[in-house]
């Protein structure tokens, strides 16, 4: 049935299918449902319409900015309001590590009705709280939040 000299084929096919399937699971850790669920520990909202992820590499603190459609934007908000808790602030509350991720992110916030931002986080263990900074525009709601280090 198996001949002896094909068994270094055999082991390279299988080594080939573990590293397909490796692949695979690695590309589903990284889809935005996937990382909203891990970072807020929530499933993505049922009044979420549609939900898009930049990921920002150049980072210590592994920052993420989720893009969120909906059309309940109050019930999407005290959502946010309640799994981040959350507290309005003002621009000049703003915390140094939002200026220096993305400018065009500040541009939009300069701009937002309101901005809330976390009661309590910690940068370096996550663990221990996120900071998560929600702003809107005309269209969207934006949630900026720290990933993990590790």
């Amino acid at each position: 049935m198996f001949k002896r000299r094909y068994i270094p084929q055999y082991i390279l096919a299988i080594l080939l299918i573990i590293l397909v399937l490796l692949e695979a699971w690695t590309y589903y850790l990284g889809t935005t449902d996937v990382t909203f669920k891990r970072l807020i520990n929530k499933e993505v909202y049922k009044e979420i319409d549609n939900i898009t992820l930049r990921r920002y590499k150049d980072n210590y603190y592994s920052p993420h900015l989720f893009k969120i459609k909906t059309n309940n934007e109050i019930k999407v908000i005290d959502k946010l309001k309640r799994d981040c808790h959350l507290k309005k602030i003002d621009i000049q509350n703003i915390p140094k590590e939002a200026y220096d991720t993305d400018k065009e992110m500040i541009d939009v916030i300069k701009k937002s009705p309101y901005i809330y931002l976390s009661k309590k986080y910690n940068l370096h263990k996550p663990k221990e709280g996120r900071m998560c900074l929600v702003f809107r525009d005309n269209d969207y709601i934006y949630l900026f939040i720290n990933g993990n280090l590790e």
